[in-house]
């Protein structure tokens, strides 16, 4: 049965080749985009070879249960902890904060800094059992050890907010590199619970304020990557039971991202400015429930927009810089020239 399906495959994917290359005694064409059933294609060979027993695929591992890991050689360094940072990038990270931080004091502000856990590190039982760990400690510990020592800075670590959460429920998608809503949710409680000693107004919304919805199967950032359309996942989603009392505008930028901007209809709570990256686009309609007005400012957005700039023209309350851990060690470039360098 193998060796007939295989035969039909591979017989299809000639016949195809050879259309595309002499259509109506034309010359050779090279304009793979226009191949017919181009994409169709792509997904069937992706799903031959799952179905071979394939496992490693363009920046994009399977691991156990079909769960997809992004595998670029980055990702694959700090997850095995191959390259720590040096004691003069521990430096200079602390200066940029510190420098910062005078900035958001001399404003009037609070700062927050949040180190947001990447999907393999909170299910690292989901990684291929070839990849082990080889250093002793990830740059998040080193980078969370030195502010501990040498700032006065308020720090918040999701990863044990993000290892409770998990006990009850699957936060992270299988086939995608971002959390679900009850991973932004549990980020979102952990972030005003932060706060709350100092502006004690913002207290997180239980869960009970939320319904839990279930959204049909869609094709997700890692499964994209690989071509395969069978791979689409379920997405969890969380409804307001409540009245919400913002509204929020977005603007897109040439690169794809959004500036987002929400007014609430109690002026009289704080003003955020939140810098971040793509991980807190779904947890952004929970938290601008709490905030008279809210700026998000994507920091890989490419744009050139200088936080500080920012700072000085808002005149913010609270200011919260919030990274997943696969960005987090190009803060000191993003706080600088207010784009990343990942290359």
């Amino acid at each position: 049965m193998r060796n007939r399906y295989e035969f039909l495959f591979g017989f299809s994917f000639i016949f195809l080749l050879l259309f595309q290359a002499f259509p109506l005694g034309q010359s050779l064409s090279t304009d793979f985009d226009s191949f017919p059933l181009r994409d169709a294609l792509i997904s069937r060979v992706t799903e031959f070879r799952l179905w071979a027993g394939d496992r490693v695929f363009h920046d994009v591992l399977v691991g156990p249960n079909n769960w997809l890991v992004y595998a670029t050689n980055p990702g694959m360094d700090k997850f095995q902890n191959v390259h720590p940072l040096t004691d003069a990038e521990l430096e200079e990270y602390g200066k940029s904060l510190e420098d910062f931080q005078a900035l958001t004091q001399s404003n009037g502000a609070h700062l927050l800094f949040v180190a947001a856990p990447y999907k393999n590190t909170v299910y690292p039982e989901y990684m291929p059992p070839e990849i082990h760990r080889i250093g002793d400690i990830s740059r998040l510990d080193q980078i969370l050890n030195y502010l501990a020592v040498h700032l006065s800075l308020q720090v918040l670590d999701l990863r044990p907010a993000m290892s409770q959460a998990k006990l009850t429920s699957q936060i992270y998608y299988s086939t995608d590199t971002h959390w679900n809503d009850l991973g932004g949710y549990a980020a979102y409680h952990a972030i005003l619970d932060a706060v709350h000693p100092n502006f004690p107004e913002l207290s997180p919304h239980p869960l009970s304020d939320f319904e839990i919805v279930v959204q049909p199967p869609k094709i997700m950032d890692l499964s994209f990557i690989m071509g395969d359309t069978s791979l689409a996942e379920e997405r969890v989603q969380l409804q307001l039971l409540f009245k919400q009392s913002s509204r929020t505008d977005s603007m897109v930028l040439p690169s794809g991202r959004q500036m987002n901007f929400s007014r609430n209809r109690n002026p009289d709570l704080p003003v955020a400015l939140f810098f971040h990256d793509s991980f807190l686009y779904s947890v952004m309609p929970f938290l601008s429930e709490h905030f008279g007005a809210a700026y998000y400012v994507d920091m890989m957005a490419g744009n050139d927009m200088l936080a500080r700039a920012w700072v000085e023209q808002i005149d913010p309350d609270i200011v919260i810089i919030i990274l997943n851990e696969h960005f987090l060690d190009i803060l000191p470039q993003l706080l600088e020239k207010g784009r990343p360098d990942l290359d």
